[in-house]
């Protein structure tokens, strides 16, 4: 459990970062947002990587969480269809964005930026938390491409599919014009042909 100060500086972080990226989002406005002193930073986190990666911590984790969730449902069901196991994995994005962006507007780019604009370190920190969802889903996403290398799969999930969701959490408009469930639906649709060609 963390204290209520650094609560503030996340939640300072996560909508500045959200605005500016994990790379170029200023220290100074994420202390003057939280009503922090110069040095609050440094005192909780370490320094702006640390912060980061504190931010990524608390996004990240239960999106893989809600994903591991879903693929376990769908395999308790008899499945899992390619379907199930591309909406288990942009599901949670979509909603996460969206009870993001119900605490503050502009606030679920956070998630477009995490997949658009990485720098080095937001990108091998995504990776580590992902590795275990690569590792469940691998087995059902080659079951159900039989006709593609686990690497083609890999890499159409990191581009077509991540890449897709990240573009529209990044342009907040373009990803809410529908709402979730029609979103959801949308996005299964499209990005289960393309994983599929």
């Amino acid at each position: 459990m963390t204290s209520p100060r650094v609560d503030a500086l996340l939640d300072a972080a996560e909508a500045e970062f959200a605005e500016a990226g994990f790379q170029t989002g200023s220290l100074r406005r994420i202390m003057r947002s939280a009503g922090a002193d110069s040095g609050a930073v440094h005192y909780h986190f370490g320094g702006r990587k640390e912060l980061a990666t504190a931010v990524l911590d608390r996004v990240l984790v239960p999106l893989n969480v809600h994903r591991l969730e879903l693929l376990d449902r769908a395999v308790a069901h008899g499945g899992p269809t390619l379907a199930e196991l591309v909406e288990a994995l942009i599901r949670p994005d979509i909603e996460a964005a969206n009870a993001l962006r119900a605490r503050s507007p502009g606030r679920s780019r956070l998630i477009g930026a995490i997949y658009l604009r990485p720098a080095d370190f937001v990108e091998s920190t995504v990776a580590a938390h992902f590795a275990p969802v690569a590792e469940a889903f691998r087995p059902h996403l080659e079951d159900a491409l039989p006709h593609l290398s686990f690497p083609v799969i890999a890499w159409r999930i990191r581009w077509s599919l991540f890449g897709t969701v990240g573009a529209l959490l990044a342009h907040e408009t373009a990803a809410f014009d529908l709402d979730t469930e029609d979103l959801v639906a949308e996005l299964v649709r499209t990005l289960s042909a393309a994983l599929a060609a």
